[in-house]
C-alpha cells in the first residue's frame, strides 16, 4: 500500500503531549537527588539568604532598585529565580514536616519549567504551523534538545526563563499583528513579560528584539515595495552583520565554549572557517538533529517569501491580511539580529533558540512534502537517515568523549517506543473487545512516522547531556567535578552540628559553590558577586553606596553591567571585591607562625579552612597556607578521602 503522509493526522493529541511530558519528566527523575550545575548553586545561595531574611537583614545586598534586577554591585544575579526557589522550599518543608528541602525543590521546579516550557512551546506552535503532527515535533523539538533538557535536569537555570519568555513573546507578538488580540490586553501582557524577564536575568535586555520586529513589521507590511527591498537585502545584511558581530563580540564570547568541546588538530579554531565550524557545531549541539534542516527552512522560506512578493502585483491589500505571509515575513527578520549575535554563544542561544526550531521545523515541513510530491514511500527516507544519524552520533560520542554505559541512553529511548507505542494504539481502537482490536494500518504508520523521529531527537540530545555531563563527574577529585560529590555532603553534614561564628575559607572556588549553594555556610573563596561581602559583613551598604558610579558604553551595554564599585582612597583594584582582598592576604599566611594564626582568626575572622588532602594536592591549591597546614601543629577535626577541615585555634 503506497503510504502518503502529506498530512498526518494525530488522533487523541493529548495522550501524545502527556506522554511528551512524562517523558521529560522522567529525566530529572533519573539524576535526583544528585545536584548539577555551577552558576545553579550561585542562585541556591541566594535562595537560602532570602529564605533566611535577607530581604530585611542589616547585611542584605539589596541595597538599590537595581539590585533586584541584578545591575548593581554585588547584586549580579537577579532576585526572580532564588525567591521561586526559596518559596518552593518553604512549602515542600511545611508539607513534608521538614523532611524535604532543598534537592526537592530544585525537582520541583524542574518538572514546572517543564510543564511551562510544554504549554508555552504548543501555543506558539498552535500559532505558527497549520498541522498537528509539525505543532507535535515543535514541541518535542523544544523538550529534548539539550538546551533545554540541560537546564531542567536537577539544577536550577536562569537563562531557561529568558527563552520561555521569548516563546510568549513571540506568541504575542503574531497574535498582535494578525490583530487577534486587543491591543490593551497585549500591552498589559508585554509589560508582564519585560518585568518577569528583568527579574529572572540581566538578558532580559534581548526580549526588546522581537519587539523592535514587530513595531518594524508593522509599519512595513503596508508597502509592497519596501517588502520587497526587505527581503531582497536579508542576506546580505545577515552577512554583513555576522561579520561585525564577530569583530565586536565574537573573540571574548567564543573563549568561553567548553575548551572540551574542540574538534579536530586539523580545524584552526582561530580561523575565519574554524569559528564558523565552531559556531555550527555549538548551535547544532544544542538543537539537536533536527539542526540539519535549519539552514533547508531558511532557504526555503525566503524564496517563498520572495515568490509570494514577486506575485503580489496589484494585491497588496490580500498580502496585507494574509496571516501565514506576515507570520512568515516577521519569523524571517530574525536572520539579520541572529547573525550579529551569532558569536555570542551562550547568549544567542537564549534568545533565539525558539526561532532556530520553527526553521529547523519549517524545513522538515518542506523536505516532507517535496518528497510526497514525488512518492508517500519516498517520504519515510527522513526517517532512517535521522535515526541513523542519532545512533552513529551515540555511538561516535560515547566511545570518543568518555566511557559511559549505552544502557541509559537506550533505556530511555525503549521507554518512549511502548509509550508510544501505546498511545497509537489507545487512539485507534474501534473496540474495546480485545479479541477484535481493529487498528488501520495508515493511521499506525503515521504514528510511528512521528514516533520514530521523535526517538531519533531523544537519542541525540540525551547521548550529548550524559557524555558531557559524565566528563564533569566522573573524576575522583570534588573539585574537578560540576555536581555535588559524597564528600562535599559529609563536609556539609559534619559542619551542621558545628557552631560556626565565623568565616569558612575553601581555596577552590567550585568546592566553595557547592558547600554554600547546597549547605549554606559562610564558605568563600575569593572574589563574589552575589552578594556574600555584605552577607557576611566585609563591606556595609554605605561604603558600597557612596563608591558606586553610573557607566555607559557599548561594551557595558553587551555585559549588562552599568554599575562599577571604585572605592576611594582603596589601594585594591576596583574589580576585586572585599572576599578577593582577604584571600589574597590568606594565601600568603604560615601556618606553622602562631601570629598568623592568630591573625588569620581574629582578624580576618576565619576559623575554619576546607584544604585538599596532602597526598592528592592539587596544583591550583598549593599555596603556602596549604603546605603550612600540613606542615603546622594543628590537626584536622574532620576529613574525607580527598578534603580535610582544619579548626583555626
Amino acid at each position: 500500500m503506497n503510504f502518503n503522509i502529506r498530512n498526518i493526522n494525530i488522533k487523541k493529541p493529548g495522550l501524545y503531549y502527556f506522554l511528551l511530558i512524562l517523558l521529560a519528566i522522567i529525566f530529572p527523575l533519573a539524576h535526583y537527588p544528585r545536584i548539577f550545575g555551577t552558576d545553579a548553586f550561585q542562585v541556591m545561595w541566594m535562595a537560602n539568604a532570602l529564605r533566611d531574611g535577607a530581604f530585611f537583614s542589616e547585611n542584605t545586598w539589596l541595597i538599590h532598585p537595581f539590585s533586584y534586577f541584578g545591575y548593581y554591585p554585588f547584586s549580579h544575579r537577579a532576585i526572580g529565580v532564588p525567591i521561586f526557589l526559596a518559596f518552593l522550599m518553604s512549602l515542600l518543608s511545611f508539607f513534608s514536616f521538614g523532611i524535604f528541602g532543598l534537592t526537592e525543590a530544585i525537582l520541583a521546579f524542574d518538572i514546572i519549567l517543564i510543564i511551562i516550557i510544554y504549554k508555552s512551546a504548543r501555543n506558539l506552535g498552535n500559532q505558527i504551523f497549520e498541522e498537528e503532527w509539525s505543532r507535535f515535533i515543535f514541541v518535542a523539538a523544544i523538550l529534548f534538545s539539550m538546551y533545554a533538557l540541560n537546564d531542567i535536569t536537577m539544577t536550577v537555570s536562569t537563562r531557561i526563563i529568558i527563552t520561555i519568555v521569548m516563546m510568549v513573546l513571540l506568541n504575542l507578538n503574531l497574535k498582535i499583528l494578525t490583530n487577534s488580540i486587543s491591543l490593551f490586553k497585549a500591552m498589559i501582557s508585554l509589560f508582564l513579560l519585560l518585568i518577569i524577564g528583568a527579574l529572572a536575568h540581566r538578558l532580559w535586555i534581548g526580549m526588546l528584539i522581537p519587539i523592535v520586529i514587530m513595531i518594524f513589521t508593522v509599519f512595513i507590511r503596508k508597502f509592497k515595495n519596501l517588502q520587497k527591498l526587505t527581503v531582497f537585502l536579508i542576506l546580505p545584511l545577515s552577512i554583513i552583520a555576522f561579520f561585525v558581530g564577530l569583530e565586536v563580540i565574537g573573540t571574548s564570547y567564543l573563549s568561553r565554549l567548553d575548551p572540551n568541546q574542540t574538534f579536530t588538530p586539523f580545524i584552526d579554531e582561530n580561523s575565519l572557517f574554524g569559528r564558523i565550524i565552531l559556531l555550527s557545531w555549538f548551535h547544532a549541539w544544542n538543537l539537536g538533529v533536527i539542526s540539519v534542516f535549519f539552514p533547508i527552512g531558511v532557504i526555503i522560506m525566503l524564496y517563498k517569501i520572495a515568490i509570494l512578493l514577486k506575485n503580489s502585483n496589484g494585491r497588496n491589500i490580500q498580502l496585507k491580511n494574509n496571516q501565514q505571509f506576515i507570520q512568515k515575513y516577521y519569523l524571517f527578520l530574525f536572520i539579520i539580529p541572529f547573525s550579529f549575535l551569532l558569536p555570542a554563544t551562550f547568549y544567542s542561544m537564549v534568545i533565539f533558540f525558539p526561532l532556530l526550531i520553527i526553521f529547523s521545523i519549517y524545513g522538515i515541513i518542506y523536505i516532507k512534502r517535496f518528497l510526497s510530491n514525488y512518492s508517500g514511500t519516498l517520504s519515510w527516507l527522513l526517517l532512517p537517515i535521522l535515526l541513523f544519524i542519532s545512533i552513529v552520533y551515540s555511538f561516535l560520542k560515547i566511545e570518543v568523549s568518555v566511557n559511559i554505559n549505552l544502557w541509559y541512553v537506550f533505556v530511555l529511548s525503549f521507554i518512549s517506543l511502548i509509550l508510544f507505542l501505546f498511545a497509537i494504539i489507545i487512539g485507534h481502537y474501534k473496540t474495546l473487545k480485545f479479541s477484535k482490536i481493529s487498528l488501520n494500518p495508515l493511521k499506525m504508520k503515521k504514528g510511528i512516522w512521528i514516533l520514530i523521529l521523535t526517538i531519533s531527537m531523544s537519542i541525540f540530545s540525551i547521548t550529548t547531556i550524559e557524555t558531557n555531563r559524565a566528563a564533569l563527574i566522573s573524576s575522583p577529585y570534588p573539585w574537578e567535578n560540576r555536581c555535588l560529590t559524597d564528600e562535599e555532603i559529609e563536609i556539609i553534614e559534619f559542619f551542621q552540628d558545628e557552631e560556626i561564628d565565623g568565616l569558612i575559607f575553601t581555596p577552590d572556588k567550585y568546592i566553595t559553590e557547592k558547600v554554600s549553594g547546597v549547605g549554606f555556610l559562610p564558605t568563600f573563596h575569593g572574589r563574589s558577586s552575589i552578594g556574600k561581602d555584605l552577607w557576611y559583613s566585609l563591606i556595609s551598604p554605605n561604603e558600597v553606596l557612596e563608591n558606586t558610579e553610573f557607566l555607559f558604553s557599548l561594551s557595558n551595554l553587551f555585559e549588562q553591567r552599568f554599575f562599577r564599585f571604585r572605592p576611594k582612597n582603596i589601594t585594591y583594584n576596583y574589580e576585586a571585591s572585599p572576599l578577593e582582598v582577604l584571600r589574597r592576604k590568606i594565601i600568603r599566611l604560615n601556618m606553622t607562625i602562631e601570629g598568623d594564626r592568630v591573625l588569620l582568626r581574629s582578624v580576618y575572622n576565619v576559623h575554619y579552612v576546607i584544604s585538599i588532602n596532602e597526598n592528592s594536592l592539587h596544583s591550583s591549591n598549593e599555596w603556602t597556607l596549604i603546605r603550612s597546614l600540613h606542615q603546622s601543629e594543628l590537626e584536622p577535626i574532620f576529613s574525607t578521602q580527598n578534603l580535610v577541615v582544619w579548626k583555626i585555634n
